[in-house]
């Protein structure tokens, strides 16, 4: 197939001090490492693109043919991992080979992860990629440092943000890391490369690229054919960067949750700092996929009968019989911490309800008030420390439900004589922007009373950021205790105008499972079910159609917002719109 000729990327001038310093040594082939590649059996059939490398030195490169394909390591954003495979990739372009690379991120948040796709549509606008684009996922599931959640959205947000660039991107992995991302990340659709590290394989996805146990890489598909017949990986699929300006009295935050983005991510994006965005700035917003999607306008789908759960702390005692659990309820709030004190109860807590697949969510009492801190900088400093100290005990959890804020005052206490509005403010912007940038759905718990005082505090903008559960109801309040959990009802919370999505009904509940003297357990019942969700827009619930095999292998598609959004990058159409409820068991 003919190729156009691109203009190469230039060394820059650091790497070009440092060779002509002798700082870096370079081999007899000119490359780093000095790779050689093993010829093939000349007598072994083979199909257009069946046999693949992992790499290639120059002085060999004979042995190649324009039926192999190649797929390199590109590092990512922060490597100059590209500079050295300049020659290889221009050598193999000019001989019709095929090329696909492989993205490894060293990314730890979702602004590293923009960084990383303008690089991918850097090294595209170069060179022909007529292979698919993998991101590395093995040092993603590897890292210690990142939770599921920020996993999970790492290559949620690459993948999404490369397919509505025309890219055709894929997940690069072994075998057993593969099938972490498909069962702990939900992440299913993704063609793949797999590299195998046992004798049988257990990844139940699409995998199109393989290397054996042997060093042997095969591909299934002529990807390449696909791929370039499909016009992807090319410059003209790019979708443009959006832009916003900066109003007076714009808030920061709500213009990054707009975007699905924390303030720093924003910020990073565009290299400024928060006090250089004024009237008329100028922010870029990383690839829209598509003006007419609403972003602004989705919510979470309602459904049609809610599902029952319970929150759980040390209240709850350590003899709780988890297999009743398990029976009884959809879903688990546990106490994290009241302040940076770790509930006793929450690491087995956590552990258990994980193993038992019961989805979670967390709670964090709020411990810091004009009674506890010394003047406006100790409150902002200790609610920092507070929210920082909940994301580092979330670390290598799956949290599926939101994070919720406690905010409540002692008995016969008013919440306003503890805390001024503009600290009501400043606490729940902290929760919002900490609990987003690390992947989690920020809540806000309180009772009915205080939220009406809540609501004078915050612009409805906030307030509309955050997944409300309120406590209350006839059963809350009543004079009945020691109810039988079959008992309780949903509470009429539900149906006011909060905007609640869980209301706490009572929290007398017995013979739930619960290992406290008297089996109490608080019940709650949500009218979103977080752990199985499908994105809402404008009221309807928008299904993608049903694609034959080749199709999803053009494509990543992933459920809710982003199979709309990798539907429209690779030029698809939606099905019918349905409204139906969503149930997890």
């Amino acid at each position: 197939m003919a190729r156009k000729k691109k203009n190469r990327l230039k060394v820059s001038k650091s790497i070009l001090s440092l060779l002509v310093a002798g700082t870096l040594t370079l081999g007899s082939t000119g490359l780093i490492g000095n790779l050689v590649l093993k010829h093939h059996e000349a007598a072994q059939p083979k199909a257009e693109n069946s046999i693949g490398h992992s790499d290639f030195g120059l002085v060999t490169a004979w042995n190649l043919d324009d039926r192999d394909f190649i797929i390199l390591d590109i590092g990512d954003h922060d490597t100059i991992e590209t500079h050295f495979q300049d020659k290889k990739i221009t050598y193999l372009n000019e001989h019709d080979i095929s090329l696909g690379v492989i993205v490894s991120t060293s990314a730890e948040k979702e602004a590293d992860i923009y960084d990383d796709v303008e690089y991918v549509k850097s090294v595209l606008k170069e060179y022909d990629v007529d292979f698919p684009v993998y991101i590395d996922v093995n040092g993603i599931m590897e890292n210690d440092n990142l939770n599921l959640e920020m996993k999970t959205k790492l290559i949620k947000t690459f993948s999404e943000k490369c397919a509505a660039n025309g890219i055709y991107i894929g997940m690069y992995g072994t075998d057993t890391n593969l099938t972490r991302v498909r069962e702990y990340c939900g992440i299913k659709e993704l063609d793949a490369y797999l590299v195998m590290d046992k004798e049988d394989v257990e990844y139940q996805g699409t995998y199109n690229v393989y290397k054996d146990l042997n060093g042997k890489i095969q591909s299934k598909q002529n990807l390449a054919k696909i791929i370039t017949e499909s016009g992807l990986n090319t410059e003209e699929k790019f979708a443009n960067d959006g832009s916003y300006f900066f109003k007076e009295g714009d808030d920061l935050t709500d213009i990054a949750l707009k975007y699905g983005m924390s303030v720093n991510e924003l910020l990073k994006f565009n290299n400024i700092s928060k006090k250089d965005v004024v009237a008329g700035t100028k922010l870029r917003i990383p690839s829209i996929i598509d003006a007419t999607i609403p972003l602004e306008s989705s919510k979470l789908e309602k459904l049609d009968t809610p599902i029952r759960g319970a929150d759980i702390s040390y209240a709850q005692g350590t003899k709780i019989d988890w297999n009743q659990m398990e029976e009884n309820f959809e879903f688990l709030i546990l106490r994290v911490s009241q302040g940076t004190d770790l509930d006793d109860t929450f690491e087995e807590n956590a552990r258990n309800a994980n193993l038992h697949d019961i989805p979670i969510g967390v709670y964090c009492f709020n411990n810091y008030t004009n009674k506890n801190t010394d003047g406006w900088d100790d409150f902002v400093r200790k609610q920092v420390n507070q929210a920082d100290f909940v994301m580092d005990s979330l670390k290598n959890k799956k949290i599926e439900y939101p994070v919720y804020f406690d905010l409540e005052a002692p008995n016969g206490v008013d919440l306003s004589s503890l805390l001024t509005k503009e600290q009501v403010n400043e606490m729940i912007d902290i929760w919002i922007e900490k609990t987003t940038e690390n992947g989690y759905r920020p809540g806000l718990y309180c009772n009915q009373s205080t939220y009406r005082w809540i609501q004078s505090c915050l612009p409805s903008e906030k307030l509309s950021q955050l997944e409300k559960w309120i406590a209350g109801g006839d059963q809350y309040y009543g004079e009945t205790r020691d109810i039988e959990l079959g008992d309780v009802k949903p509470s009429s919370v539900l149906d006011k105008d909060y905007g609640a999505t869980m209301a706490q009904s009572t929290d007398s509940a017995i013979n739930s499972g619960a290992g406290n003297s008297k089996g109490h357990v608080d019940v709650n019942f949500s009218t979103v079910d977080y752990a199985n969700q499908k994105t809402v827009y404008e009221n309807e619930i928008y299904d993608i159609k049903d694609f034959e095999r080749t199709d999803l292998e053009l494509m990543a598609m992933f459920t809710g917002a982003g199979a709309m959004m990798t539907a429209i990058a690779g030029g698809l159409i939606f099905g019918k719109k349905k409204n139906k409820h969503h149930k997890r068991h």
